[in-house]
This record gives structure tokens, C-alpha cells and sequence, in this order.
């Protein structure tokens, strides 16, 4: 009975779990003695970003500035951020205080190892609120991580290029110089200049446009809510919009599959009717684009506002695809729009507790779409695909625990494993199944609205 009364309590149960502390040491930290941990005086409050990507000169670069409101919540000398791949220009490096005192950095030192650029100065900088610039150019890469280009070949044969971003888990410092880690969230403006005939989305819905010279205009984005960078995302593309009525959920994609994207469209609807009726809670952006790019390293990314998919997890021809393919994109769908509740409005404070997030998101696409297709019995097809495969690769002796101390990209990465997708969701359909769904649907809501 001790038991059921602690499990119960789901919502504390998850609040528990997604808030260990993030300092021991679980044997799994290979690199003990280099720290790969932003310091903890300082904190973002707000990114200002305008990129310029140049995808139609062919050149595959783009210029970036940024203007991050920051917190000194501790005096200190020097300001500590992640930054990759990007050469800065150090003569248009400020920072401003509330006072319009400005400081300039004595030198920029980065440690290739960790990724981070510290900004050291003559002055101690007291507690408060303050604004850094940065200028800086980056490389529209074609390794599909960070800003980064890629292309299809149009009906008329010609190869078109667009540019689009790839942030999780810690690409937004590919694309600009940000505190890239989860737990430190904040606000975010994004502004991209691109030529007229392509269109910039991104998280949020457009504020507004203005004509720049040479055929290109800008185009500023309303203000993001509270969120973590690996979630930023934008698109620079000529693809075509395929709305639905109030134009809340949009597909984007090249002109060839825009007949192929209303299955996805549908379960994208349904899913978010499903999602917030269970949850009790709506999602927090006001509109909602699923984007399809030929080439992703993953088969689709939860981006708040601004889902990204591979083509492939895309598209569906009634006429032509397989059954396998129509349960691909739907489930692929539905796992997205799962994401947009668990993982976006509740996010792991490190990455040791990503499992939370991919959890969910498996665990809720199977719901979705058990509500949607009865007759698929997902639910059982879960029990003998995922749960028994889960079981199977546990048993390996080199099988690391779903929860474990990270520090470097590589321990990172190895958290996007079977455990998180496989075990994880299994770990949760158990506790439903122990604690009643009506107590652990409750607990959800409690996790949700906690946040």
C-alpha cells in the first residue's frame, strides 16, 4: 500500500526524477577532469539573432549577429558561452550594462576541446542585467547539424538548394554563440534576411517584412516563449504551404509532394485534438509548421513551432505507398506532436534525463495512434515490438541504465539509444498499468501544469 501511495503521486514522481542533481559522478564520465559545464553566474535572458544565410549565391556562408540580455547573478571577470564553427568578429564584441556603461572584452579565448568561448575583462562586472553583441560568420555545412544546406532536384530537372537548422542536442552553437544547454532557457527573436522569391519560417509566425536591396527582404519573427536552444529552428526554403483552415498547422514542402503531406496533416491534427483533450493543457505556440527537408540525420525533430521532418517519415501516397509507410508517418506524427508537451513546454534540466522526454513522446505516439486507428492495435504491437526488443538488448552486458552522468558531445549522444525509445516508454506503459490510467493520466496533468 506504501508503494501505491508513493506511485500515486505521479506528478511528483516526474518532478523528482527530472530535477537529480546533475553533479555526481555515475562512472560513466570518461573526461572527469575536463569540465564541459558552462558556469552557473551567468544566465540568457533574451536572444535578438539575424542571420543572413546565402544559399542562392552559392557561396554556403552566412553572416550572424546577436544581441543576448544576459543575468550576472555573481560578480565575475569573465563571460562564458558555446560557440563552434564560427569565426567572430572580435573588433564588434560589446557589452552594455543598465547603465549604458559599455565594456569591451580583452581578449576572446576558446577551447576547441569544450566548445566554449570565454570573454575576459579588465573590469569586475557586478550583478545585474546586461546586453552582449556578437558578430560573427558561419558555414552552411552539408553534415545536416546546426545551419546547414541541403538540396532537391525540382520538375524541371534543376537542383534547388535551401538552408535549414538541426539543433539537438548541441548544434545551436553551430549556428550562434548561445549558453547551449537545456536548463538554460529564455526568449528568442529571430530576423533573416533571404531573397524574395524564397520564405523564412521558423518557430513563431512572421511580425513582420521589410524589402532590403538586391531582390531580398527580411523577415522578423515574433517572440518565442521560455525555451531551450536545441529547440530554435528556421528554414529559408521556395517550398510551398499547404495550410489548414485557421492556419495553425501548416505543411511545408517542395511543390512534387504537396499531395503527399495530407495523411501526415491529418494525424498532426487529430494528434494535437488527442494531446490536449488528455493533457488538459494546449500547446503553447500559436501555429504549428511541419516542414519536410530531403535529407535529416534524424527521421524527423520535435522543433517548437517548427517540426522538421526527413521526407521520407513525410510523405504519403494513398495510391502507391505501402501500409508500412502510412504507420511510418503517422506514427512519426504523432511522436512530433507528443514532443510539443513532453520535451518542449517540460524539458530535462541535463541530458542525463533525456529519457523523459523520448519516454513520452513513444509512449504517447502509440496512444495517439491506438485513438485514431483501433483497428491497427498498436498497443499490442507496442508489447511484442518494443517492449520485448527493449528486454532483449537489456541483457547486453555493455547495456548503460536509461538515467547516467554525461559531460561531452560523444556520452551525449549515446543517450539517443534504444533505452530512451524502447525502454523507456516501457518503464511508463508499467507504471500506468500499476497505478490505474486514471491516477497516471492525473499525474501528467500535475507534471504539465507544475512547470
Amino acid at each position: 500500500m506504501a508503494f501505491l501511495k508513493i506511485l500515486a503521486n505521479v506528478g511528483l514522481l516526474f518532478t523528482v526524477v527530472t530535477t537529480l542533481p546533475i553533479d555526481g559522478d555515475s562512472g560513466n564520465n570518461s573526461i572527469a577532469t575536463i569540465n564541459y559545464r558552462l558556469p552557473d553566474n551567468v544566465v540568457p535572458v533574451h536572444y535578438n539573432i539575424e542571420l543572413i544565410p546565402y544559399i542562392v549565391e552559392n557561396n554556403f556562408t552566412f553572416d550572424g549577429k546577436s544581441y543576448i540580455t544576459i543575468e550576472i547573478c555573481r560578480a565575475t571577470r569573465d563571460l562564458s558561452l558555446h560557440m563552434l564553427d564560427l569565426m567572430i568578429n572580435e573588433t564588434a564584441t560589446s557589452l552594455v550594462d543598465s547603465d549604458t556603461v559599455i565594456y569591451t572584452p580583452i581578449a576572446h579565448n576558446y577551447d576547441n576541446e569544450t566548445e566554449i568561448l570565454t570573454l575576459p575583462f579588465d573590469d569586475e562586472l557586478s550583478i545585474g542585467i546586461y546586453n552582449l553583441t556578437i558578430q560573427y560568420v558561419g558555414i552552411l555545412n552539408n553534415d545536416l547539424y546546426g545551419f546547414f544546406r541541403t538540396s532537391y532536384v525540382n520538375e524541371n530537372g534543376n537542383k534547388v538548394w535551401l538552408a535549414a537548422s538541426h539543433f539537438e542536442p548541441t548544434w545551436a552553437r553551430r549556428a550562434f554563440p548561445c549558453w547551449d544547454e537545456p536548463a538554460l532557457k529564455a526568449t528568442f527573436n529571430i530576423s533573416i534576411k533571404h531573397h524574395r522569391n524564397y520564405t523564412a519560417v521558423s518557430n513563431m509566425p512572421i511580425l513582420d517584412q521589410s524589402d532590403d536591396e538586391d531582390d531580398t527582404m527580411w523577415t522578423h519573427f515574433d517572440t518565442t516563449p521560455l525555451m531551450s536552444t536545441y529547440l530554435v529552428a528556421f528554414v529559408v526554403s521556395d517550398y510551398v504551404q499547404i495550410p489548414n483552415e485557421d492556419k495553425t498547422l501548416n505543411m511545408w514542402c517542395r511543390s512534387a509532394l504537396a499531395r503527399h503531406s495530407k495523411f501526415a496533416q491529418e494525424i498532426a491534427l487529430k494528434a494535437r485534438e488527442i494531446l490536449t483533450r488528455y493533457t488538459n493543457t494546449t500547446v503553447k505556440v500559436p501555429k504549428m509548421d511541419h516542414l519536410a527537408v530531403p535529407q535529416l540525420t534524424a527521421g524527423a525533430m520535435e522543433n517548437w513551432g517548427l517540426i522538421i521532418y526527413n521526407e521520407n517519415n513525410f510523405a504519403y501516397n494513398e495510391k502507391k505507398d505501402t501500409r508500412h509507410q502510412k504507420m511510418r508517418v503517422a506514427i512519426t506524427a504523432a511522436h512530433e506532436m507528443a514532443h510539443q508537451w513532453f520535451g518542449n513546454v517540460v524539458s530535462p534540466r541535463w541530458w542525463s534525463h533525456v529519457w523523459l522526454n523520448e519516454g513520452f513522446a513513444s509512449f504517447f505516439e502509440e496512444y495517439v495512434i491506438d485513438e485514431i486507428f483501433k483497428d491497427w492495435r498498436i498497443m499490442d504491437f507496442f508489447v511484442i515490438e518494443t517492449q520485448q526488443s527493449a528486454l532483449q538488448i537489456d541483457i547486453a552486458r555493455n547495456m548503460k541504465p536509461i538515467t547516467f552522468e554525461v559531460n561531452q558531445r560523444k556520452e551525449i549522444n549515446s543517450l539517443f539509444s534504444d533505452s530512451s525509445y524502447g525502454k523507456a516508454p516501457a518503464i511508463l506503459r508499467m507504471l500506468q498499468h500499476i497505478v490505474t490510467p486514471d491516477v497516471f493520466r492525473n499525474g501528467i496533468i500535475k507534471y504539465l501544469h507544475k512547470q
